[in-house]
């Protein structure tokens, strides 16, 4: 599985939740944007990120000129900011899945048939693997909720109750 992880949300939720290293345990290949990655910007977080970029483990590709126009034409007709579009041009691209705390977002790229996911997925997978225990994973979860991330309620609740049993 190819996977593009778009959104600076999903950087800076994995980086919060300190699952960057856990999520290359997992040996799918990653990618993002330029502009993407220009979204972390406190440092703290970049701390974080900024290694498996030098680790080459997150691929970060530039947005030619010949791309921006594109992109920016892209971005005003579905009302997205050009980091968010420029990692649909990449999904696509790449025939990549895009990674997405953006529910708007994640539902113009089914438009586009771009399979997506979020955290929780990532999550999810971190669990079935064994490379995150349950406990661990409830922990992380509600760390990155208390950081900021947003997700479902009902479905945060629930990964919640099933990884604290």
């Amino acid at each position: 599985m190819r996977i593009t992880v778009k959104d600076a949300s999903i950087l800076i939720d994995l980086a919060e939740g300190d699952l960057l290293g856990l999520w290359f345990q997992l040996q799918i290949e990653t990618h993002t944007t330029d502009l993407v990655l220009s979204e972390v910007k406190q440092e703290s977080q970049w701390q974080r990120v900024s290694p498996f970029v030098d680790a080459k483990l997150l691929q970060v590709h530039a947005t030619t000129a010949q791309e921006i126009s594109a992109v920016v034409l892209f971005a005003q007709a579905h009302g997205l900011s050009l980091p968010d579009a420029s990692g649909v041009f990449l999904a696509r691209r790449l025939q990549a899945c895009l990674l997405t705390g953006d529910r708007r977002l994640r539902r113009m790229a089914e438009t586009e048939e771009i399979e997506t996911h979020g955290l929780l997925w990532i999550m999810d997978r971190l669990v079935e693997r064994d490379v995150l225990p349950k406990a661990d994973a409830a922990q992380r979860l509600e760390k990155m909720v208390a950081s900021g991330s947003r997700l479902p309620r009902v479905e945060y609740e629930a990964r919640l109750r099933a990884w604290r049993t």
